[in-house]
This record gives structure tokens, sequence and C-alpha cells, in this order.
């Protein structure tokens, strides 16, 4: 799990770095059309950046193959090679979602943005060939819940 924290940081890091936001103050006075067409020029950026690094290895058996987007949620999808007789679900779900939790509430000033630029949050999603294992969803909601 610690190889998933490192590699999400990064590609969060790295797809932040290349996004020019230097609009995003003068966007501020605008109305609320160029504010959401901003974001979604953001969301997209930040995707296609993302996109050209994929299939991304998070460890021994998980890699992460696609990112996408929906209604201000960004989506990530991970494979893991492994069987489901392998795996304790449960246990890896937990283990999981506190370490996914951990990086997206961090307080670095690239993950603030990242959560900005996705209001609505972030979906990971955990499949075993084509058959999902469980999610693990987060909205700026989960930072100040215990």
């Amino acid at each position: 799990m610690k190889s998933l924290k490192t590699v999400s940081a990064i590609l969060i890091s790295l797809v932040l770095c290349s996004c020019d936001n230097s609009k995003s103050d003068a966007n501020k006075a605008v109305g609320d059309s160029s504010k959401n067409t901003e974001l979604s020029r953001l969301q997209e950026t930040i995707i296609n950046e993302a996109k050209k690094m994929l299939p991304v290895k998070v460890d021994a058996k998980t890699n992460l193959i696609d990112i996408t987007k929906d209604n201000d949620l960004i989506n990530y999808k991970y494979v893991i090679d492994s069987s489901k007789d392998e795996l304790s679900i449960p246990d890896t779900q937990k283990m999981t979602t506190e370490s996914l939790k951990t990086l997206y509430c961090s307080n670095s000033s690239q993950v603030k943005q990242f959560r900005d630029a996705f209001p609505n949050g972030v979906s990971h999603n955990y499949y075993i060939n084509d058959e999902q294992l469980f999610s693990v969803k987060l909205t700026p909601a989960s930072c100040t819940a215990n």
C-alpha cells in the first residue's frame, strides 16, 4: 500500500505541475458559466496528462489502467492481478481506504488544488478481470469526518 500512496502522490504532483491555472484569479470575477468552463478545462487537462502515463504499476499486483471523469468526480480504474481467493477483500478495502484518505486529505497545496479541481471527489475502483471488487469514494467532506 505504501507504493499506492507514492504512485498517487506522484500522479497528482505531475498532473498539477503541468497545469497552468494562472487564469483562475481573473475568472473569479466572471460568471458561473466561465468558472464551469475553466473548471472543466482544468479537469480535462489533469485527466489527459495523467492518461499519458497509463498504465501505472501501483504495486506488485495492481495497475492503474484508466482515468475518467463524471460530474466533477474523477474515477480511477485499477486492475488487480490476483484471484479473489488470494485476497482478504474487507482487509484490503479497509487498508486501501485509509491510505487513500490520508493522501486525499493531506494539507499539500497540490492536493488541495486537486480537490478543488474535482469538487465532487474521487472514486477509486478495483477490479479483478471485469468484476468490481470494491470502490473507495472520497469527497472533500471525507476530510472533515472522523
